[in-house]
């Protein structure tokens, strides 16, 4: 046999051979490949799992204890029952989610009975009203012991959050080792603080029900001349340049302008094409230190009110976020506040100027032409002798709410503190039935209320 055919012939084979020997290494590593993204999707649906029911057990946690909160100071069996039926829902589904988390391997028997305890206890109470029974000193205690432990554990929770955020935590790598997560959720005895979920920067801040402007009155008015009320309205201001952008179209037309002053500050204004009537405006402005206090700032609020037209507003709230100082006003009628006719103001306590305008409220509701002859049934002494004693009531004044749907009522505003956090509630001037319970909180932000 010819030696080079027999070389030739090896050399052939060995190449298929190496061709084959790669195909099956390439196979292997794109075999390999698809398994580790097969994997790797199922860790990451495994953790959004994991994840979605820690949130929703963080906010039935936090509603539990927001609810048990304000079960401390109110005193009408309507409110009681609602906040009793919402701290038993919450609890069911803190469980459901408790159940679904312990499906990891985690052991949560300890809390998941907590939150049964939780339960029963809310509807052990809803019965006792249902039939007219007392809630006892007995009862109030349970109440705290259910409270503080709620309090502790939304504390531990919410802490967990953040070490998702900054540390990387996840809860698929931490499955039956020594996990901070079922420490964290197994711990309810020691008590501290933590604050709910907040919903309001003020009472009755965001009550929009009912969307037609029934303030705005006056011709219609021209791009050009709207532009012209910019200087008008920012009257602190060196306003150098005003820019249209557009139309804002909705439930009333707004023309909407960007603006530059003097000094470098820019912003932005939005003009009713109806009226010409000031919407609301936002221009920057850095913080440094203040120079005026909070008493000055209302007092520049409630100024640029009657400046450009907003009559009879008086500052119902006010808080302070380094050194912005933001006010509710709202319209007086004959010594009653309207919560509904509500303007939104911020000032810089540096300049003593205003920064941030928002009438929106105000032109919805503000329809007071055919004033209300509104009608006090109940006294304020009879509004007060039905809070237990330690709620220290420190205000209380006639005030409009809204109820939904347009609807409003009258009420006495009582503002008071128990145990060390402060409250306002609402109760109806005709019948004295609890409406609303709020409770205002100090954050990082400035004091809210939930």
């Amino acid at each position: 046999m010819d030696k080079t055919n027999t070389g030739t012939k090896k050399i052939i084979i060995l190449a298929i051979v190496c061709a084959l020997l790669a195909a099956a290494v390439i196979g292997l590593a794109v075999g390999l490949a698809v398994y580790a993204d097969k994997t790797a999707a199922a860790r990451l649906d495994a953790e959004n799992s994991y994840r979605s029911e820690y949130f929703k057990l963080l906010d039935s946690m936090l509603d539990i204890e927001t609810n048990l909160s304000k079960m401390k100071v109110a005193s009408t069996e309507a409110m009681q029952t609602e906040l009793m039926l919402g701290t038993a829902i919450n609890a069911e589904l803190a469980g459901q989610s408790l159940n679904a988390l312990a499906q990891g391997e985690y052991q949560l028997e300890p809390t998941i009975k907590f939150c049964n305890q939780i339960q029963d206890f809310a509807r052990y109470i809803i019965k006792k009203i249902d039939y007219d029974e007392p809630i006892t000193d007995e009862d109030y205690e349970i109440l705290d012991q259910l409270y503080d432990a709620s309090l502790e554990l939304g504390k531990r929770l919410a802490a967990m959050r953040d070490n998702m955020q900054t540390d990387g935590y996840y809860f698929v790598d931490s499955l039956g080792d020594e996990d901070p997560f079922e420490e964290i959720v197994s711990g309810v005895d020691e008590n501290t603080v933590h604050y709910p979920t907040l919903i309001y920067d003020g009472p009755f801040s965001d009550g929009l029900d009912d969307p037609v402007p029934h303030a705005l009155d006056g011709e219609d008015i021209s791009e050009e001349e709207a532009a012209g009320k910019v200087k008008e309205y920012l009257n602190d201001y060196d306003v150098t340049d005003v820019e249209y952008q557009s139309l804002c179209t909705g439930y009333f037309d707004c023309y909407l302008f960007s603006f530059e002053t003097a000094d470098g500050k820019s912003g932005s204004v939005q003009i009713s094409k109806q009226g010409g009537h000031l919407v609301m405006f936002d221009v920057y402005e850095e913080m440094v230190m203040p120079t005026y206090d909070v008493a000055e700032g209302v007092e520049i609020a409630e100024q640029y009110c009657r400046t450009h037209g907003y009559e009879d507003m008086v500052a119902v709230w006010s808080t302070v976020s380094e050194s912005e100082l933001f006010v509710n006003l709202c319209y007086e009628y004959d010594g009653i506040i309207m919560y509904p006719d509500m303007i939104k103001i911020k000032v810089s306590l540096q300049t003593g100027r205003v920064i941030g305008f928002e009438a929106l409220e105000y032109i919805f509701n503000h329809n007071r032409e055919d004033e209300v002859d509104y009608q006090v049934d109940l006294t304020e002494e009879e509004v007060i002798s039905g809070y237990k004693s330690g709620f220290e009531i420190q205000n209380v004044r006639l005030v409009v709410i809204p109820v939904g749907a347009g609807a409003e009522k009258l009420c006495y505003e009582v503002y008071g503190s128990y145990e060390g956090y402060r409250y306002f509630i609402y109760v109806d001037a005709e019948k004295g039935y609890e409406l609303q319970v709020m409770q205002v909180i100090d954050s990082d932000d400035g004091e809210l209320l939930m």
